[in-house]
């Protein structure tokens, strides 16, 4: 039980972070930010300042790895298991903190993209062998979940025409030759479309098939 409630309150503290850092405090600091530019890190300003940048930017990451901790620690993960999550999430986190590049390098993007399309073929093949065994809401959070990836699918491959062609963000000097400032508006907010839905499809979907568990262990005789 003390874990549990440990597991508990580390999830939450992460979800207050994400919410109150990540995603409320950015309606303020990012025009800010677009605004002062580099100034804002010496403004004497409830979003300024060096350690709110630091506290503000390493939010999503830092949050995110709380909650699933915490998650993990409240489902009783084992102590290996747990240590090895740990591991991998200071692993990233130091990688995100330390490593930087003035050249974007095409051939990552280009080797990244065809993983992701490997990944989702391999997912979609696995997903039709999987369906016909299912029925009920078992298949209903199945179809969720082949949507989610779509979705996601379709918001990677919207990242890709946004960063490399057709709107070249990743070469503002092309996009003002182009004039394509508008068109990468417009690919921005239809890949938060996808993602927006990649997550609801798959949030859904987990929801349908907790139920469905815990209706068959209600109903499992004793």
């Amino acid at each position: 039980m003390k874990t549990r409630r440990l597991g508990a309150v580390i999830a939450a503290v992460g979800a207050v972070y994400l919410v109150t850092v990540a995603w409320m405090s950015s309606w303020w600091y990012v025009p800010a930010l677009w605004k002062l530019g580099p100034r804002a890190l010496a403004e004497r300003t409830p979003y300024g300042g060096t350690a709110f940048s630091i506290l503000w930017a390493s939010s999503g990451v830092l949050g995110a790895m709380a909650v699933a901790l915490g998650a993990a620690v409240y489902c009783a993960v084992g102590r290996f298991r747990l240590l090895l999550y740990a591991a991998g999430g200071a692993l990233l986190l130091a990688w995100l903190v330390v490593w930087s590049t003035v050249s974007h390098h095409a051939v990552v993007f280009g080797v990244g993209g065809g993983l992701i399309l490997l990944s989702f073929l391999t997912f979609c093949l696995d997903w039709a062998g999987t369906r016909r065994h299912l029925d009920g809401p078992a298949r209903t959070a199945c179809d969720l979940r082949l949507a989610a990836h779509v979705s996601f699918f379709t918001a990677a491959w919207g990242l890709c025409g946004l960063l490399g062609a057709p709107i070249f963000a990743l070469r503002p000097e092309w996009t003002e030759v182009r004039r394509t400032a508008s068109a990468g508006s417009s690919l921005a907010v239809k890949v938060l479309v996808c993602l927006v839905l990649g997550w609801g499809f798959t949030a859904v979907a987990q929801r349908i098939e907790r139920r469905e568990r815990k209706s068959a262990a209600q109903d499992r005789p004793r």
